[in-house]
Order: structure tokens, then sequence, then C-alpha cells
């Protein structure tokens, strides 16, 4: 991370995850973090699935789109500014052969506030290369891009 970047080190985190993942019948997996906290996973429909519990790839994109709201939160925190809304919609293309990476991640954050445009845009761009680490690893092997929305409070 560059030296002049602003954030506290306070948010830093680099310890390792653990976690252990125990089938739990059918196409169906528990996973349980390293302080407790459970995760139900389960196959999508097309392969065995029953469709009433996320598959590996939603919680993928769910985490991509959490650690980026969350990061943007504090950041606008730090401004000062709390939004009434925000909200993260992603589109996100596959690479059509084996492994089927996501190629190209496209974000539409839109928020409200007292926010600037200017202000958004460098919250996004630092976020995304910087700050969230699961869109840094989109990114090494895809193209991430982001477009934000700045409406009214409702």
């Amino acid at each position: 991370m560059e030296n002049d970047m602003p954030w506290d080190k306070a948010r830093m985190e680099f310890k390792p995850v653990s976690m252990t993942v125990s089938h739990t019948g059918g196409m169906t997996f528990t996973a349980e973090t390293s302080s407790g906290l459970k995760i139900p996973i389960d196959a999508h429909v097309h392969l065995g699935g029953g469709g009433t519990t996320p598959n590996p790839i939603e919680y993928l994109i769910a985490s991509l789109g959490g650690c980026i709201g969350i990061k943007i939160l504090l950041s606008l925190s730090d401004a000062g500014v709390t939004p009434g809304l925000l909200t993260i919609g992603i589109q996100a293309e596959r690479r059509q052969e084996l492994p089927a990476v996501f190629e190209k991640v496209h974000l539409v954050v839109t928020v409200s506030g007292f926010v600037n445009r200017h202000q958004v845009s460098d919250i996004m761009t630092r976020t995304l290369s910087h700050l969230c680490p699961i869109a840094a690893m989109f990114a090494s092997v895809g193209t991430v891009t982001f477009e934000h929305h700045i409406v009214d409070e409702q």
C-alpha cells in the first residue's frame, strides 16, 4: 500500500484466515469460521443444489459487494458523511472456458447524502486499487470497472 494513503492502521488486517468446510448431506456444506460462525453453502441448482441457500459463486460476489461497501462507509465516515442510502449493483461476466474466472466485473454504486461526485470517485478508485482485497483479487484476473450515482435523500 502506498505510504501517503491515509488509512488508519487499526483498520488493516493481515492475519491468516482459517475455516473448516464440512459436507452436511446432499450437495450442502457448512463453513465454520475460527470464531465459530457458521455459513451454509449449497451447490447451484444445475449441479444438484436445492436453490434455497447461496452457492459459492453467489457468496463470492456478495463478498465483493460487502467488502467494497464497508470500505466506502469507512471512507465516507472519515469525511464526516453518513449516507442515507448505499447500494452496490454488481454485474460479473465469466470466461466461457475452464477455469471460468470472472473476466469483467462492473459495479454500480448508488449513494445519497452530502457527498460530491469527485469524493465518491476517489473513494471508489482507492477502494478498488488498495483497500478491498477481494476487489484486488478480481482485478488480478480480469477487469473491474465502476460507475456511481448520487441521489437525493429519501
